[in-house]
């Protein structure tokens, strides 16, 4: 039976037995959960058996399991595709469905019967009597196993399954080592297989609901035959479904099979088949989820095609795509995103392993062989895509397009396989290449059937998973590094995948903004000063802003409330790292990568902002969330700090604004540098703006000395060279030396102030905030901005407002605010040349009233109400929303106070 529900002028036709999203995205995480217990449990026996076993009852024991993965995978995957189209065709009722699942029955009994002399066949050349009576009686099970795995699933019966599926792990486990135990023989651990299975397919069969009544009472209920042109037998059905899935289940282990049958079991297989164990990981996480996606498309809505609208939705796999409409592609395109986002994340993880943790995993004398996971990582990723893709055709077809491209595929692969098989390396990449391909055919081939281009997805998650790769591969040399990233690397796809986008068309604008920098924090810059200076404006205009910051050692480092802007440190408690400032800010990075989906999904923002910051600038905030991502770049100077620290920072920076289509930069010239760098995104230039009280800040008489403000650190604002530059001034000037504000390194400049002779002509006055830092630039004589680099040069700005000339280095963003008109400039790091300057201004004080009193007129354009009208209205773009006539936003009011720190 059938539901029609009509949406404006598209009508879908959906299973009134489908249950709720929510209800399948939990069985899907549930089955998908078991399914990674029982690889593990798989994995985990496998590489005992690599250790328990001599290498060449290994070989036997790998090809035979290889076979029989094979057989187990064409079972599970051609049963309950049968089974769900069988039962979902029949009228409802314990007969009729007890009179599919017997028909079914005997379908796998033929194929288990035809599969079990396959495998035999297979291993006759190196297997002997007993390890062959294993592989056909595993064989057999099997198929009785996926039999009754297909029963529960085309109920959608997943909390059993998710039972089931570790339970055969554990039992085969159980099994094979009790075997071991009577004999250290292949034959032992592959009857482990046949326990397993046999086990799990009796619990499903009990599970089920009487599934298999009298043959008197299922006759007398016996349907009607089917009409003409009602689809295709049940018979015909199943050779379809089982010759596709046979050709689909046989290429990825073609490889296996081939090299052993043309080198009749050599040892010298045995690395290529024990890396092969890492490599599939990717496959047997996609089959769970392939379980998980057919019966969601089999009874997902259908979208008829204009010609034949009325066409019923449970027509065969073999119906042309014309008579039965298109497949929704929602359930297809949420699968393949879960399927893509861990595959890569477990491929690059084995391309990468560092070789210390690959001798953990495997023998010492496999780890040898570790160039042969970079193809047969690949082939298992693209058998898993493969995987996917065929679930497409099996739960609505047709199937003769999948069909003919694997029977092109496999001789192909048996032909490339048997003249590469003496070669390991060669047959590695002959697997990659060919699987590669047949995936990448099959995966245009259903991205048509759902009228819905896959490929694009796939190439952009590839080339994502190559740099991430590079990223790894960078840190192979430093094991802990290595294990650190990989932890944030899963910790991040995790979080992307767990993040829904919600667009909320009412309500003011909310705005999660990760700030890095509290501008309370000791040593705070000018970029923080942007950001409270923008947020708190946009605060006052009905935003609700959340700024996300470093933590910092000492007091003051607690959840506020500051100007209308919620301030929230992260972590809130950082522990034994609290009492470093470095680790501090490392913790915080690692902490928006692993929690970001928990602010996300409490403060519900619409937008959210990502500033830049030292020393990765970027940690690819767009690929953690769906919200749209702005990103605010004030600094941009990874390479330095990667020279600095001899780490490759500069690869993250370069990740980070490829995820960025958004970008605000705070001046023209690193705005080109932007658009230079991602030619792809749209880059907005808005400068800093000045507060209005610096232009009125009351000049002093005197104007005796000179003045540094700002952060109290060497690497970029060159304190350093300030002091060496001023101690070569000094006995040419009677001005004295202020230093105002806090930093790192605040105790160096002290010391070298003594070492340079000049501590007593040096007045150090700590941090100094709001009226009275104006103050102070507006009775100095000289400001002094010695930087090495700047992104905008806030402190330079707020002098020349202030009446006061500047000093510095002709560098560039500060070569546009200090001209010739309104300062001097020295070239970059010239110590001497700037303590010349600084030795000349000092003594010209009528140069240095000239100089200043064309400050202001230079910088009056920068407005810090300007400059946050201008980023609101870009934020507004962002996630498309306009505020109505009045000024506010549709529906303001509702829902204020939502996301707010407690």
């Amino acid at each position: 039976m059938s539901a029609t529900k009509t949406t404006g002028t598209r009508s879908r036709t959906i299973a009134a037995g489908s249950p709720p999203r929510h209800r399948t995205s939990r069985a899907a995480a549930a089955l998908t959960g078991a399914t990674l217990l029982a690889g593990a449990g798989n994995y985990s026996l496998s590489l005992l058996m690599v250790h328990m076993l001599a290498p060449a009852e290994y070989v036997r024991y790998s090809t035979a399991s290889n076979v029989l993965l094979a057989v187990g995978t064409f079972a599970g995957a051609t049963m309950p595709a049968l089974v769900t189209r069988e039962l979902a065709d029949r009228p409802p009722g314990p007969v009729q469905r007890a009179r599919g699942v017997r028909l079914c029955l005997r379908t796998a009994g033929i194929y288990a019967l035809v599969c079990g002399a396959g495998a035999c066949a297979a291993c006759a050349t190196y297997a002997g009597p007993a390890l062959m009576a294993a592989v056909a009686a595993a064989a057999v099970l099997l198929w009785a196993n996926a039999t009754g795995a297909g029963c529960l699933q085309s109920r959608q019966d997943f909390g059993r399954l998710a039972v089931l599926w570790p339970a055969e792990a554990a039992v085969r486990a159980v099994a094979s080592l009790s075997f071991l135990l009577v004999g250290r023989s292949s034959a032992g651990a592959v009857a482990g297989i046949a326990a397993g299975a046999a086990a799990t397919a009796g619990a499903a069969f009990l599970s089920d609901r009487r599934p298999l009544p009298a043959r008197r009472t299922a006759r007398a209920h016996r349907p009607p035959p089917r009409a003409a042109g009602g689809g295709p037998a049940p018979w015909r059905r199943a050779a379809s479904v089982g010759v596709a899935q046979a050709l689909m289940c046989l290429l990825p282990s073609l490889d296996v099979v081939v090299a052993a049958a043309v080198r009749s079991g050599s040892t010298e297989l045995a690395p290529y088949q024990g890396l092969l164990v890492l490599a599939r990981v990717p496959l047997y996480a996609a089959t769970a989820l392939a379980a998980v996606l057919l019966p969601q498309l089999t009874a997902s809505p259908v979208v008829p095609a204009a010609e034949a609208p009325s066409t019923p939705p449970t027509a065969a796999p073999d119906a042309a795509p014309a008579a039965r409409g298109r497949i929704d592609h929602a359930p297809v395109h949420r699968a393949l995103r879960l399927h893509w986002a861990a595959a890569l994340t477990v491929t690059v993880t084995v391309v990468t392993c560092p070789r210390p943790l690959l001798a953990l995993a495997v023998p010492p004398s496999y780890a040898g062989s570790a160039a042969l996971l970079l193809p047969l990582a690949i082939a298992g990723l693209a058998a898993a895509t493969l995987t996917m893709t065929a679930t497409v055709f099996l739960a609505r077809g047709p199937l003769r397009q999948q069909m003919r491209l694997l029977a092109a595929a496999c001789p192909a692969g048996a032909l490339l396989y048997a003249a590469t098989a003496g070669h390991p390396a060669r047959l590695a990449w002959s697997a990659a290449l060919l699987t590669t391909a047949t995936a990448a055919v099959s995966l245009v081939l259903a991205g048509r059937r759902i009228a819905s281009p896959l490929w694009r997805t796939a190439a952009a998650s590839c080339v994502t998973a190559a740099a991430v790769a590079c990223v790894l591969y960078a840190l192979r040399g430093h094991t802990a590094l290595w294990c650190l990233a990989v932890v944030v690397l899963a910790a991040t796809v995790a979080a992307a995948v767990r993040d829904r986008q919600r667009i909320r068309t009412q309500g003011p604008l909310r705005v999660l903004h990760l700030a890095f920098e509290d501008p309370r924090r000791p040593g705070a810059g000018g970029g923080s000063v942007r950001t409270h200076e923008i947020d708190r404006r946009l605060a006052a205009r009905g935003v609700e802003v959340t700024a996300v910051c470093a933590p910092w050692p000492g007091p003051g480092c607690t959840p506020t409330v500051r100007d209308g802007v919620r301030y929230l440190p992260l972590p809130r408690r950082p522990g034994p790292l609290a009492g470093s400032g470095k680790l501090c800010q490392l913790a915080y990075f690692c902490a928006v990568l692993t929690g970001l989906w928990r602010l996300i999904r409490r403060m519900d923002p619409d937008l959210v902002v990502e500033d830049f910051a030292a020393p990765f600038s970027s940690v690819c905030v767009p690929w953690l969330t769906r919200r749209p991502v702005v990103g605010v770049v004030q600094w941009l100077a990874a390479a330095e700090k990667s020279k600095q620290y001899r780490l490759p920072f500069h690869l993250v920076e370069r990740l980070g604004l490829r995820s960025h289509s958004t970008l605000v930069a705070v001046s023209e010239g690193l705005a080109a540098e932007l658009r230079r760098r991602r030619p792809g995104a749209q880059v907005t230039a808005l400068p800093n703006g000045i507060d209005r009280a610096a232009f009125t800040a009351p000049a002093g008489a005197a104007r005796e000395h000179v003045l540094y403000l700002g952060r109290l650190e060497t690497s970029s604002k060159g304190l350093d060279l300030l002091l060496r530059a001023y101690a070569s001034a000094a006995p040419r000037t009677t001005c004295d030396l202020l230093i105002a504000g806090d930093g790192p390194d605040a105790g160096a400049a002290r010391a070298l102030a003594r070492v340079l002779g000049v501590e007593g002509r040096i007045r150090w006055l700590g941090r100094v905030e709001g009226e009275a830092r104006y103050a102070l630039m507006a009775d100095a004589r000289l400001v002094c901005v010695p930087s090495r680099y700047e992104t905008f040069g806030l402190v330079a700005a707020e002098a020349l407002a202030t009446r006061t000339p500047v000093l510095a280095f002709d560098i560039p963003n500060v070569r546009d605010l200090v001209t010739d008109a309104v300062g001097v400039r020295v070239p970059p790091e010239d110590v001497r040349a700037y303590g010349d300057a600084l030795a000349e201004l000092a003594a010209d004080p009528a140069r240095c009233r000239r100089l200043g009193s064309a400050g202001p007129a230079s910088v009056v354009h920068l407005d810090w109400d300007a400059v946050a009208r201008s980023q609101l209205a870009l934020y507004e773009r962002a996630v498309g929303r306009e505020r109505s006539e009045d000024g506010h936003w549709p529906g303001r009011g509702e829902g204020t106070g939502r996301g707010a720190v407690t």
